[in-house]
This record gives structure tokens, C-alpha cells and sequence, in this order.
């Protein structure tokens, strides 16, 4: 039996998931943005999963943000919500990863980055 324990760099994909991305994979991988019918399948597919997604989390699908992993996701918000609510004074612990005190470093006044 093979154990992995570094479930905060990758995880295994479920293969349900697996099943439910095979076609894009595979057969429809236009790129989303394209005018193409390719492009609009792919646009069509993921818009119905946000909705999906939306739904199960009962919020709306224009909350739904899906990035391409945890490093996108750390700076998407944190960036956000830093030019978003006009935030001027971050905490934070020195056990945090990059991706999070990095981007906390750029969008924050240095004197106003705390580390605890």
C-alpha cells in the first residue's frame, strides 16, 4: 500500500473527478475564452460547474473564483481583500507560506506587516 502525507502540496484526484474531467482532458480542451466552438463548449461546461458549485455552498456564482492551485488562490484573496476593504494593517505567523507572506510584504506598508 503506497502512503503520501504531503496532502498540502497535491492530493490524489478522486475518480469521480477524474471521470467528470476526461472529456476536457482528452476531447474538449478548447481554451474557455475563445470564440470557437470549442472555446464556447469548455465556457459552457465550466459555468455550469461554478453554478453547481454556487448551489452546494448557497452563494452565487459570481463568488465562485476558480484558480489553478493554492499560490494563486493565497494571493488572489489576499490581494483583494487588501485593495477591496482598504486594509492597511496585516497579521500573520512566521509558520505561514510564502505565497501568503509574500503578497502580504508587496501589498502591505512594511510597518504595518505584522508577524506574531
Amino acid at each position: 500500500m503506497k502512503i503520501y502525507l504531503d496532502n498540502a502540496a497535491t492530493t490524489p484526484l478522486d475518480p469521480e473527478v477524474f471521470e467528470a474531467m476526461k472529456p476536457f482532458l482528452l476531447e474538449d480542451f478548447g481554451n474557455p475564452s475563445s470564440t470557437h466552438a470549442h472555446g464556447r463548449k469548455v465556457r459552457a461546461a465550466i459555468e455550469s460547474s461554478r453554478k453547481r458549485i454556487a448551489e452546494l455552498l448557497n452563494c452565487t456564482p459570481g463568488e465562485i473564483i476558480f484558480t489553478s492551485g493554492g499560490t494563486e488562490a493565497d494571493n488572489t484573496i489576499i490581494r483583494s481583500a487588501i485593495e477591496t476593504y482598504s486594509i492597511k494593517h496585516t497579521i500573520s505567523t512566521p509558520v505561514e507560506h510564502h505565497a501568503v507572506t509574500h503578497t502580504r510584504k508587496i501589498y502591505t506598508p512594511k510597518e504595518l506587516n505584522y508577524i506574531m
